[in-house]
């Protein structure tokens, strides 16, 4: 387990539960008790939590603002630590997603490591792929039934995918039948990303798509991030995997057709 990742679980562990004892953290996560108090230390200087006897606990403010907001990430996965986590989930996502493109249909295809799981699955049938992933496209680059289109622009190397003006115009004048955007939180009724310009051009897709799919696996739910770039409320669909609890769907459910 990464240790970001650790260290979100902790949060997401605290906010639901107000406080927790570091062997109980330690048990939970499956590492050693000194690991937690690294953990926790770290995450104590930075204002997040507060040390207590034997554990720590979350500030009531900041209880109050991630129960309503959602638990934000305390930092950006790269490309390369994303592909470890929740790869089972994300196959799931994948194939519930691939299952909705016909043969014919103009696709776009998002930056994220759920999408680029949905190119093993795609129907083997002609397709019209457009994508601003340097991934996907390597991935569909030998695939002669795709007619493919990369989209271009400034590169992004955390999430390897092209943005800015220059990739917005490339996409200005397409039409999108359906188009698939991962998302790095789902919270507030809005999905999230950390950077503005990744954004800014996954709304103008979606927003010129005739269907509108965002795929997340279920760890990306009640989460928050540093830009808020899309509603679920305009979304043909949520993909998400089995693994999201009953709570969960019951509150995206009032926002959103869930597929889960």
């Amino acid at each position: 387990m990464l240790k970001a990742e650790r260290q979100e679980q902790i949060v997401q562990r605290l906010t639901a539960n107000g406080t927790a004892t570091v062997g109980a953290i330690a048990r939970a996560l499956q590492v050693s008790e000194m690991t937690i108090r690294r953990d926790l230390e770290e995450l104590a200087e930075r204002g997040i939590i507060e040390r207590v006897y034997g554990g720590a606990r979350l500030p009531v403010a900041l209880k109050e603002s991630f129960s309503s907001s959602g638990i934000p990430l305390l930092r950006e996965y790269s490309h390369v630590e994303k592909r470890r986590l929740h790869t089972e989930a994300k196959r799931e996502v994948a194939l519930r997603a691939a299952q909705l493109i016909k043969p014919g249909e103009s696709v776009f295809l998002g930056a994220g490591t759920t999408v680029e799981a949905m190119i093993e699955y795609l129907p083997a049938a002609p397709l019209r792929i457009v994508t601003n992933s340097l991934s996907v496209f390597k991935l569909l680059e030998h695939n002669d039934q795709c007619e493919l289109y990369l989209v271009g622009g400034l590169y992004r190397r955390q999430t390897g995918c092209f943005v800015g003006s220059m990739a917005e115009d490339a996409v200005a004048p397409l039409g999108i039948d359906k188009a698939f955007i991962g998302t790095n939180g789902v919270a507030s009724g809005s999905l999230f990303t950390s950077d503005m310009d990744e954004g800014k051009i996954q709304r103008m897709v979606l927003d010129k798509a005739q269907e509108r799919y965002a795929a997340c696996d279920a760890s990306k739910v009640g989460r928050c991030d540093f830009y808020a770039f899309y509603s679920l409320s305009k979304l043909t669909a949520l993909i998400c995997d089995s693994g999201l609890d009953r709570a969960r769907r019951e509150e995206l459910s009032q926002s959103v057709a869930l597929m889960a």
